[in-house]
């Protein structure tokens, strides 16, 4: 048996009239998402985020869509980059030197959630806003996983004759690298500091666990 009842005190959960308190707001998703993928896969019906927000001044034979993806080798995070190949997931990563284009397995990509989830924004910032240490003076945190041999980001390079690619950097050691037309450009010192960094930054309100 179903009884028909009234409620007299307060409104309905999550009303919006103006009568109505208002709740808390929602809490808001403060972690990268990654989201495991195959090199040869369908294409992810997701957004993921992209180089750039922008098509790339890539190398011949280098697609100019390349977005954000990590790697592990013998337990090494190794950021690159995927791009969508006739609908199938295609992938680089550079390591030790060595451009990995083929039998790469298992990745991860980032995910570029919606806004309405997320407690921050994705910006490509300038080496040097990266590369502050003071948690007192930091604005844009890079996005990073953080190894024994180093702390490594995405990177976007853009190489002596203007092109473009999606790689990695080591903002510890200040060095970057990018598989550019099949060969592992890499840079160190100085040479760095004109490339941009994945970072993020938190929306109004909303700060990350450290």
């Amino acid at each position: 048996m179903l009884i028909i009842v009234r409620n007299l005190k307060g409104g309905p959960q999550g009303c919006v009239c103006a009568n109505c308190p208002k709740g808390p707001p929602p809490v808001l998703i403060m972690l990268n998402e990654w989201a495991d993928i195959r090199m040869g896969d369908a294409w992810p019906g997701y957004r993921t985020v992209r180089a750039g927000d922008k098509s790339l001044n890539a190398a011949p034979g280098d697609s100019s869509e390349q977005h954000v993806a990590l790697w592990y080798v013998h337990g090494e995070p190794v950021m690159g980059r995927i791009w969508n190949n006739g609908g199938k997931v295609a992938a680089a990563f550079g390591w030790n030197g060595k451009a990995f284009l083929e039998n790469i397995g298992s990745i991860q990509v980032l995910v570029d959630l919606p806004e309405v989830v997320r407690g921050y924004d994705y910006h490509w910032r300038p080496w040097s806003d990266a590369a502050v240490f003071d948690k007192n003076a930091r604005v844009y945190y890079p996005v990073h996983v953080d190894h024994i041999k180093g702390n490594i980001s995405p990177c976007l390079l853009t190489l002596p004759n203007g092109k473009e690619a999606l790689g990695k950097a080591d903002i510890r050691n200040e060095r970057a690298s990018a598989v550019v037309a099949g060969k592992d450009e890499r840079f160190e010192g100085p040479a760095v500091h004109k490339f941009l960094v994945l970072c993020r930054k938190p929306k109004p309100g909303q700060k990350f666990d450290e």
